[in-house]
């Protein structure tokens, strides 16, 4: 029975780490092929192939800095590397949240593929950047002859005139094909009816939810019923999803109701794939410390009237169209300052703050109850955070270990048993202080799930 395991990295048919990220799925000829980003060298776009959505086979990689060019559309700009697009050094790497692995040229995100039938041929459709900064906010089109080819580059350009930015492709049951992308900022979701051959925009045909702000789109249509997931804007940090619908792509969409937990299980919306009768949320898992430690997560889609759900589960089992999940009780936890990207680490003995990296145990913690307190025990070096602030063996008795848990509207607090003092930050590093607002300065206590 395939088991597609949560939160692990891929491991490819060759014993390969899957590259893979900001992910589209198309089902073509019993395969579900993925398409997503792969920052590495002069890579743009991977393929990997599978028929159980477990085991993957690398295919190809099917945009490069050097892949052939067509001009199509007016005013598109063809241009995917400048002339001096040697490797970034670590500075122009961190601008565009890229490792220093990549080289400079354009910066390709969240890729998309649809199959025209009018055509024959595979459309994918991306977000572009310049490679510099995010002021370019394009999409751009690329087409090949088959599934898994060597795309050709048809352009970057602005859908009529708008920005673009985070972006999804939908195509409808008679063959209508729609381009999504966030634009003005990422204030607007503006949705774009394309043409016959996927290859232009047509017409733009919906603005949803002016204002909001949001981004990582992906449409679902389930008993008739459209529904489209997305995220917060707070750049690598997961945030609370939404989910809205409609009955139609074009009509008139309900109000973004809260989907998944206040994290989405620490995931972004990326793709959804139906397997038999139940959907599937695939979500990334970005890792800002290290773009190519980011993973993906498949979670079983409840359906509830006009909207949707998603539980955590460890494991998702698929086994001929039937998907079954379990989880496991989970003991460990991240400590996070709300609103912030700094977790709580270590340098071995005290305690300070720091980038997430879901792949780093130093911001692994387990929590431990004992006689109605807290005990918070660093995985990586077994050492418990004592009412100091720093990390210490604990011996059965000492109070100084204990901690008690407070909760607000905003998360929870830690406050020493020992000393009464509130666990703060002051710049990055962690100290005991009296806070009279402490549900607003504390820690919020996030499941590492």
């Amino acid at each position: 029975m395939p088991v597609y395991i949560n939160g692990k990295p891929v491991i490819d048919t060759d014993g390969n780490i899957m590259h893979c990220h900001g992910a589209g799925i198309l089902e073509h000829e019993g395969w579900y092929y993925l398409f997503g980003e792969d920052r590495r060298g002069r890579s743009r776009v991977s393929c990997y192939r599978s028929r159980d959505l477990v085991n993957w086979e690398f295919r190809n990689i099917c945009l490069t800095l050097d892949s052939a060019t067509k001009r199509h559309y007016v005013r598109t700009d063809l241009r995917l590397a400048p002339m001096n697009s040697g490797p970034m050094t670590p500075e122009e790497a961190a601008a565009v949240g890229l490792q220093p692995i990549g080289h400079r040229g354009a910066n390709i995100e969240r890729p998309k593929v649809l199959y025209c039938e009018a055509t024959g041929k595979f459309v994918m459709w991306m977000h572009f950047e310049n490679g510099r900064d995010y002021n370019a906010a394009r999409c751009a089109v690329a087409v090949c002859d088959t599934v898994d080819g060597d795309y050709v580059y048809m352009g970057s350009f602005n859908p009529v005139g708008n920005m673009s930015r985070d972006c999804t492709l939908y195509k409808d049951e008679d063959g209508t094909a729609y381009f999504i992308s966030s634009a003005r900022d990422n204030a607007d979701m503006i949705v774009y009816r394309l043409s016959e051959d996927y290859l232009t925009v047509a017409e733009q045909v919906k603005t949803l939810w002016p204002g909001q702000f949001r981004e990582a789109p992906v449409v679902i249509k389930e008993k008739g019923r459209y529904y489209m997931l997305t995220s917060q804007c707070t750049g690598w940090n997961p945030n609370q999803g939404g989910v809205a619908s409609a009955d139609a792509i074009e009509g008139r969409w309900s109000a973004i109701r809260p989907f998944g937990n206040e994290t989405t299980f620490n995931t972004q919306p990326t793709a959804a794939v139906k397997v038999g009768d139940t959907w599937l949320y695939i979500g990334d898992r970005w890792d800002p410390s290290n773009y190519l430690n980011s993973t993906i997560v498949m979670l079983p889609i409840k359906f509830d009237g006009g909207s949707c759900s998603i539980d955590w589960a460890d494991e998702v089992n698929i086994d001929g169209g039937k998907i079954t999940a379990s989880a496991r009780e989970i003991s460990d936890v991240r400590v996070m300052l709300p609103g912030c990207v700094e977790y709580l680490g270590s340098d071995g003995y005290s305690v300070f703050t720091r980038k997430l990296g879901y792949a780093d145990p130093a911001l692994i913690w387990q929590r431990e109850e004992r006689d109605g307190s807290l005990l918070l025990r660093h995985k990586e070096s077994g050492k418990y955070l004592s009412c100091e602030g720093i990390l210490d063996n604990c011996r059965d008795g000492e109070s100084r270990f204990l901690w008690e848990e407070l909760r607000g509207e905003k998360g929870s607090l830690l406050v020493s048993r020992f000393s009464g003092k509130s666990l703060l930050v002051h710049g990055r590093r962690v100290i005991l202080t009296d806070a009279e607002d402490r549900h607003f300065e504390g820690y919020t206590f996030v499941k590492n799930y």
